[in-house]
């Protein structure tokens, strides 16, 4: 089961990485963003229709529209540029079943979680859990520049970074119009409602789709803001079955089919003083190499545990100059120096630690690898 669970993840961050844009138009069917993911956690009831909490001042209480007043929302798809909005959570929490010929049905919860700050800084978090209550998830993680995958299964933890070569967040987060396409109208319910930081109108939907690859009928309840003019709730419920959606290259329908979805999609403002920290084991794993110097003109950085690779224009021979005179102005013991052709080899010593550094030239680029242990 747990292997499911880590499957469901895995699948969810290839959708995530690839930019696979924004929701359906008009009466299409839901992108393909879902059939991969076979989490194992068993849903926790929810209610038809949940509320938002609001707490509406005296001042600006909502205003209950006229009962049958239908209105297109000021915008309904949830595909949206955060940015300029100050520090934000997006939240999209799934659950389900999933299908496949010949199995039973496997109840499903996933959870993606995306932080956004005004610095700079953000983090993506996937999780599920297994039906033995084993959680898995992923997060990643933006503090100044540097970018780390944390990973979590059970009891283990993993952590490697990738200094700044890589943005993990490219592309898009699952969001509800993606499940059911974009909405044609909606049921106008009040206006002024305060949620999650916003001011929005709320609205009720119902949709019914009988496509060869949709059949079912998804209802709920979206808030819309005006300024700015964003989804910030929108929950909901298909009872039916999404099954046989083609992946955007045109490749073969993905396998097993998604059925009786229930969603809950959040945007939440955050105080103006909320900061992101790195999980335990990537701060440890930050600290153990902190006193490791790196040449100019590094890319393709990657740290794992003890293990720290990277690329550089710089020749061998210059990479093991640098690394004979910053190395012991870091406090570093210098111990056996090799060489062959343009292989070097050289140890350092340290407060217990041995760096082992290698530098050689593989495809025409001098790569560096640095591995740490206790000596």
């Amino acid at each position: 089961m747990i292997k499911v669970a880590r499957i469901i993840i895995g699948a969810t961050l290839i959708v995530l990485l690839s930019a696979c844009g924004g929701g359906t138009t008009g009466n299409t069917s839901p992108s393909p963003t879902v059939e991969e993911t076979r989490p194992t956690r068993t849903p926790r009831p929810a209610a038809s229709n949940p509320s938002p909490t609001t707490n509406p001042s005296p001042a600006a209480l909502p205003t209950t529209a006229s009962v049958g007043a239908s209105e297109r929302p000021p915008v309904i798809n949830t595909q949206t540029d955060f940015r300029g909005l100050g520090n934000v959570q997006v939240e999209m929490n799934m659950a389900g079943v999933a299908r496949e010929e010949g199995k039973p049905e496997e109840p499903f919860n996933l959870l993606i979680r995306q932080i956004i700050l005004e610095n700079g800084d953000r983090s993506l978090t996937i999780e599920s859990t297994s039906s033995d209550s084993r959680l898995v998830r992923i997060t990643n993680i933006q503090i100044g520049g540097e970018t780390y995958q944390y990973s979590e299964e059970g009891s283990q933890q993993f952590c490697f970074s990738m200094g700044s070569m890589a943005d993990l967040f490219e592309g898009s987060m699952l969001t509800p119009d993606q499940l059911i396409g974009n909405l044609e109208s909606a049921q106008l319910v009040e206006r002024g409602v305060q949620v999650n930081g916003f001011t929005t109108d709320r609205y009720t939907f119902s949709v019914k789709e009988q496509t060869a690859n949709y059949q079912g009928e998804a209802k709920g309840e979206i808030w819309a803001a005006s300024n700015p003019a964003i989804v910030v709730r929108h929950v909901g419920e298909l009872i039916g079955t999404i099954t046989g959606i083609v992946e955007e290259d045109g490749t073969a329908p993905l396998p097993g089919q998604l059925g009786n979805l229930r969603w809950e999609y959040n945007v939440t403002r955050l105080a103006a003083n909320t900061t992101l920290t790195l999980p335990e084991a990537c701060a440890q794993q930050q600290a153990a190499s902190a006193d490791i110097p790196f040449p100019p003109n590094v890319s393709n950085q990657v740290r794992m545990g003890d293990l720290i690779s990277f690329e550089t224009t710089d020749s061998p021979k210059n990479v093991a100059t640098f690394y004979q005179t910053e190395m012991e102005a870091k406090g570093w013991r210098p111990g056996n120096t090799s060489q062959y052709d343009n292989t070097y080899l050289l140890t350092f010593t340290k407060d217990g630690r041995e760096a082992s550094i290698t530098i050689s030239v593989i495809d025409n680029k001098t790569t560096v690898i640095i591995t740490i242990s206790s000596s």
